[in-house]
């Protein structure tokens, strides 16, 4: 009988991911998070999370959509054209406070506590390298 694979999500980890909050009927909005996250006693337990880059906005109370500062682990001008080919390293993110740099709730959890898994970030970089491909070009016909 030939040996089948290891699931692709628990690849040889010491830990299986667990889903420990989801819901159909709630919208997502800052408040909706901070409940759910009340409800599963985050305080206490001070969990490791995976996220993507939408609910990182959530939960570190920043302002979503277009901004200025979407970055939150340092201060990229989103806005800043002429540079952002030619400057290299943008200022970190000391700190979150509320009312600047499109900061406009308190965090709900440490930056450190937060984990954008790898996968994201790929579909995220690739997402945006297609929308700025030429419509009319050989690869969408």
């Amino acid at each position: 009988m030939p040996k089948l694979p290891l699931p692709v999500l628990h690849n040889a980890n010491a830990y299986a991911g667990v889903p420990i909050g989801h819901s159909v009927t709630l919208k997502e909005r800052y408040s909706t998070v901070e409940m759910v996250l009340q409800k599963l006693c985050y305080n206490e337990h001070r969990w490791l999370i995976f996220v993507d880059f939408k609910m990182v906005i959530f939960l570190l109370g920043q302002q979503g959509v277009y901004v200025k500062y979407p970055c939150f682990r340092c201060l990229w001008d989103s806005r800043a054209d002429d540079q952002h080919w030619q400057r290299k390293d943008w200022p970190v993110h000391e700190k979150l406070v509320v009312g600047e740099n499109n900061v406009i709730n308190e965090s709900l959890v440490d930056r450190d506590r937060i984990l954008v898994p790898p996968l994201h970030i790929k579909m995220g970089v690739t997402k945006q390298f297609v929308k700025v491909l030429y419509k009319n070009s050989d690869c969408f016909q």
